[in-house]
């Protein structure tokens, strides 16, 4: 057992010990390959497994594999935050299009109002159009030959790259155009025209249909007369507040006509000094629409006006693109009325008198505004018999379809 050193007690060693059978009971066997390894310090090899014990040494073998990881995750990272970046660009710039498709649908709209294409094949006039917004534009294209009647609006962001695209059917069904039908009054507008009749009936003018709006105004020669409706006609009425002015009190009446008249609607006046009542019929392009108060009624009272005799009612300011702005004047004398501000019209006759008693009359006007907002100041002139004072009203309707 040469080189075998066996000892009850051994010396404690700083080196890994392996006991093994071959080395007998309680024996330790001594590493093989001290010669081998001098200056390393000492290593144990068993059965053809190497044992290191310089713990220097695997310290920095593990910094090394950290080092190599930290930099392979650095790498990585590089890598992908680029990317990431540059695939953000595509959501954004496609929700950009998205927005602007929508702002070309809601310019279609407006645009096909305010020129009155709201019947097909009118807006093939917007088929084409283009309008650059920021970095995008839109393209539409309407062609009832070829899609019937269908918009199609194209958002690109930048232009000729991402694009978002918006089709709406059934596209003059969004569209709305509110024009003057007919009117109809009692008595008739005349220089010796008269009604005392209480209460007094309309017959409303021909070629009403189901949707169409109806404003009935009521004028008796009076001071806070009470003013109501007597025969609805197989309506649904909303009254608005009475307006009253020193022998002028006027109300407004008004319904959707639901396609029949059961009798001819009519005001009961509470007296038969000068009653008289007017009827407009307004309609929207498409009938299968609701009406609606826009802006609520102002009224109030006006003086007698100076030469040249303008009354001027304050505007409104309208709420919805292509509300219906209605306004009235009424006078306790036979006034006739003109020079209407500009934009305006006069719906029926130019104003409507009544001579039983001391006498009255009534005028109106009314401006479908195609964008929303401020109407203005609407005046007119007493042209005879001028100079006196009376009641004003000013309200806005839309028509919203259902």
């Amino acid at each position: 057992m040469r080189n075998i050193a066996v000892t009850n007690n051994p010396p404690s060693s700083p080196f890994s010990v392996f006991f093994l059978p071959e080395a007998g009971k309680g024996g330790v066997i001594t590493p093989l390959f001290d010669h081998l390894f001098p200056a390393r310090g000492r290593q144990g090899r068993l059965g053809g497994i190497l044992v290191l014990t310089n713990s220097k040494g695997i310290s920095v073998l593990f910094l090394v594999i950290a080092m190599m990881l930290m930099v392979t995750i650095g790498y990585v990272f590089s890598y992908l935050i680029p990317s990431k970046q540059k695939s953000v660009v595509f959501p954004i710039q496609s929700t950009q299009a998205f927005f602007i498709a929508q702002s070309g649908v809601e310019f279609a709209v407006k645009y096909a109002c305010v020129n009155g294409w709201v019947t097909t094949p009118l807006p093939n006039s917007l088929n084409g159009i283009q309008k650059n917004l920021g970095s995008g534009r839109f393209t539409l294209t309407y062609d009832f030959a070829t899609y019937g009647d269908q918009l199609i609006s194209v958002g690109e962001v930048p232009i000729n790259t991402v694009r978002r695209r918006i089709v709406v059917s059934n596209f003059t069904s969004f569209l709305m155009e509110i024009t003057h039908s007919g009117s109809a009054s009692t008595p008739a507008d005349s220089a010796t025209a008269t009604n005392t009749a209480d209460p007094t009936a309309v017959a409303p003018p021909g070629g009403m249909l189901a949707g169409d709006l109806v404003l009935m105004i009521a004028q008796q020669r009076g001071t806070g007369a009470a003013l109501a409706i007597f025969q609805a006609g197989g309506q649904s009425w909303t009254a608005e507040a009475a307006q009253s002015q020193t022998n002028c009190t006027i109300r407004l009446f008004w319904c959707r006509f639901n396609g029949t008249w059961s009798a001819n609607p009519s005001v009961d006046f509470s007296g038969t000094t000068c009653n008289t009542v007017v009827m407009h019929v307004f309609r929207p392009s498409n009938t299968s629409s609701v009406w609606e108060v826009d802006v609520a009624q102002v009224s109030g009272n006006f003086a007698a006006p100076p030469i040249p005799r303008t009354v001027t009612i304050p505007g409104i300011t309208t709420i919805t693109d292509g509300a219906l702005v209605f306004a009235t004047w009424a006078t306790a004398d036979d006034n006739t009325w003109g020079t209407l501000t500009a934009e305006w019209s006069t719906p029926g006759s130019a104003q409507y008198r009544n001579t039983s008693g001391a006498d009255q009359s009534q005028t109106h006007a009314y401006w479908v505004r195609a964008i929303a907002g401020a109407s203005g100041n609407v005046s007119k002139n007493q042209l005879t018999l001028g100079g006196d004072a009376g009641a004003r009203l000013i309200i806005a309707f839309r028509a919203r379809v259902i």
